[in-house]
């Protein structure tokens, strides 16, 4: 008896709140409110989720996605290639079809060797400081930029023909001319093997006949092309360094030895005029 009771009871008590919550769903703010519950909820999901693939993309090392291959990726500003990465090359298109038809005027080498080194004009002769390149059909062929840099000079000269000067780094200058026409102007970059004009002719070295004429230049000073063509500028300009550096200490040595002989000459005079003296007296 009494556990039919206890049911009893509790379906009329299930009843009594099935009935509670029917009045409360019936009220007419209830199911926008759910609406509006339900809608906030699929947003704050969507933009957490957002959020969290946002923040799987970013990279602040710079660092791209890890290894591919066993290879690193890195992205970023690209570096740009500067001359300082290059090996400095012959100023032509195709170095197999030109000689060398003029050589640098080198102080240390043979007496045949500077001789051949001479560039005749107006009656005299003068040190080449470069080499100059031709072709051996004596025609015409493309002149290309030695280094990477950027033109400082381009320009016609009555005497050389056109005339570029390109600056790379550490003082670095390469020089080209009897150009017969430009294909650069002063001010622009250019990269190495550009092309900056055509092998011509000119008056200060005719005998060359068409030929371009290339110098390079380290603090204002000609160094020899051939001796740094396939090295890199780092090569020219330690090797540049030492030069000047013995230079310096020859000329060091050179005034040390004139001071000694100007002490000495100052004794021999001053016993000269002792012994004169003491010639007087007797």
């Amino acid at each position: 008896m009494r556990d039919e009771e206890k049911q009893q009871s509790s379906k009329q008590s299930d009843e009594v709140k099935k009935f509670n919550v029917q009045r409360f769903l019936r009220k007419k703010w209830m199911l926008p409110a759910v609406y509006l519950g339900a809608a906030a909820i699929v947003l704050s999901a969507f933009f957490l989720m957002q959020n969290q693939d946002n923040t799987a993309l970013e990279d602040p090392s710079g660092v791209s996605q890890p290894m591919e291959d066993g290879i690193e990726v890195i992205e970023g500003e690209a570096v740009p290639v500067t001359s300082a990465n290059e090996v400095i090359k012959m100023p032509v298109a195709n170095e197999s079809e030109v000689d060398i038809v003029g050589y640098f005027y080198d102080f240390n080498s043979s007496a045949e060797e500077q001789e051949a080194a001479l560039v005749y004009y107006n009656n005299m002769y003068y040190q080449n400081r470069g080499i100059d390149i031709a072709k051996e059909d004596g025609e015409s062929f493309e002149v290309t930029a030695a280094l990477s840099g950027t033109v400082v000079k381009a320009e016609k000269d009555p005497l050389l023909g056109h005339v570029v000067e390109i600056n790379h780094e550490d003082g670095v200058i390469t020089h080209y001319h009897s150009l017969e026409g430009l294909e650069v102007e002063e001010g622009t970059s250019v990269k190495q093997g550009d092309i900056i004009g055509r092998a011509g002719r000119n008056l200060y070295n005719a005998d060359a006949n068409v030929h371009v004429h290339f110098e390079i230049r380290h603090n204002g000073n000609a160094v020899n092309p051939l001796d740094y063509f396939n090295q890199n500028l780092e090569t020219l300009v330690d090797e540049s360094h030492r030069m000047d550096e013995d230079i310096a200490s020859a000329e060091e040595d050179t005034a040390d030895e004139e001071d000694v002989k100007d002490d000495e000459e100052k004794n021999e005079d001053e016993d000269k005029a002792v012994d004169e003296d003491k010639n007087k007296q007797e």
